[in-house]
């Protein structure tokens, strides 16, 4: 049981981590001036 309460909230953090970095790989950044480099990692979660 203990060692499902600490894998729980990891998993979690990591599926959400991945479905932000998703989400980010696909948009553009809304201002006109600055969009920082994305990782090269980064590049493998786009869907395009």
């Amino acid at each position: 049981m203990k060692k499902i309460m600490k894998e729980l909230p990891l998993k979690l953090v990591s599926q959400i981590a991945l479905k932000t970095a998703q989400k980010e790989a696909n948009s553009a950044c809304l201002f006109l001036g600055y969009q920082p480099k994305a990782p090269d990692n980064m590049k493998k979660l786009r869907k395009f």
